[in-house]
C-alpha cells in the first residue's frame, strides 16, 4: 500500500502550479520567510493564546495583554524575514489594529472547543493506494463553526471564496463540519465571510484530491506549469526565485 498524503495548503499549490508544488514537495525550493507570514503569524499566535485561556476555564484576557503577546512575536521572529514588503513599525501598527478589531467586534462571539487543532483523517483507497489528507484548524468553536484567520492586504471577494475556496472544504470534510467562516482583518478592519459546506460539496472535494494522484505518481522530471495569476511572479514563487522554471530566462525583474 502507497501512501499519499496531502496538506491542505499543498493542495492549493498544486491547484496554482502543479510544477511549484512538485518542487516544493521534493524540497528542492522553499518559501521564504516574509513580512506578510510575520504580520499574519502576530495575529495567529495572540488568537491562539486568547483561546487556549478561555479552554482553561479562565477569563478573557484583556486587548493589552493579547496586544503585548502579538508584539513579543515579531520581536522574537523579525530576525528571520527574509523578505520585507513592508517596514517594521507599520507591520506592528496593522497588527495592533487587526487584533483590535477582532477584540472588539468578534471575540465576544466566540467560544473555543479547540484551537489550532491539527488533523489527519484517510480521503480513501484505490488500487493499493491510499491518501490522507492533513491540515490544521484555527479555531473550532462550540457553536461548530470552524474559524480561519486571515490578514491579507485587502478585502476577499466573498463569492469567491464561497465558489472556488479549497481550505473551506478541506476542513469541512475533515472534521464532519458544515459551517465555515473566514475572520478577514485588514487595515483595522474585519470582514467575515461565512461559507456553508454541504455533503454535496465535500463528494466533489474528494474527487479533486484523488484526481491529482495520476501526476504525483508520475515519474515525470518536471510536472505542469501555470503562468496565470499573481502567483507566477519572482515576487511570490519560489520556484522563479530560485531560477528553477521560466524565471531562469526571465531573471528577477522582467516587467
Amino acid at each position: 500500500m502507497i501512501e499519499i498524503r496531502l496538506r491542505q495548503s499543498w493542495i492549493n499549490t498544486f491547484l496554482r502550479c502543479p510544477e511549484q508544488a512538485r518542487q516544493e514537495r521534493l524540497g528542492l525550493v522553499s518559501q521564504k520567510e516574509s513580512s506578510d507570514f510575520l504580520r499574519g503569524n502576530a495575529v495567529h499566535t495572540a488568537i491562539e493564546y486568547a483561546g487556549r485561556l478561555m479552554m482553561a476555564g479562565m477569563e478573557r484576557p484583556s486587548l493589552d495583554e493579547i496586544l503585548e503577546v502579538a508584539e513579543e512575536f515579531i520581536v522574537s521572529y523579525s530576525p528571520e524575514v527574509e523578505v520585507w514588503r513592508d517596514d517594521y513599525e507599520p507591520i506592528v501598527d496593522v497588527v495592533r489594529a487587526n487584533l483590535a478589531i477582532w477584540y472588539e467586534e468578534l471575540f465576544p462571539l466566540l467560544d473555543p472547543e479547540a484551537v489550532e487543532i491539527p488533523f489527519e483523517r484517510e480521503l480513501g483507497r484505490r488500487d493499493n493506494i491510499k491518501l490522507v489528507l492533513t491540515g490544521t484548524v484555527d479555531w473550532v468553536d462550540k457553536s461548530g463553526v470552524l474559524w480561519d484567520w486571515k490578514n491579507p492586504g485587502r478585502e476577499y471577494q466573498p463569492w469567491e471564496k464561497k465558489r472556488w475556496d479549497i481550505q473551506s472544504h478541506a476542513y469541512s470534510w475533515a472534521l464532519d463540519a458544515t459551517h465555515f467562516n473566514f475572520g478577514v482583518m485588514h487595515g483595522g478592519k474585519l470582514q467575515i465571510i461565512e461559507i456553508e459546506r454541504t455533503e454535496q460539496h465535500k463528494n466533489a472535494f474528494v474527487d479533486l484530491c484523488w484526481s491529482m494522484v495520476p501526476t504525483i505518481m508520475s515519474d515525470a522530471e518536471t510536472w505542469p506549469q501555470n503562468w496565470e495569476g499573481w502567483h507566477c511572479s519572482p515576487i511570490w514563487c519560489p520556484v522563479w526565485q530560485a531560477g528553477k522554471c521560466r524565471g531562469a530566462h526571465l531573471g528577477d525583474n522582467p516587467w
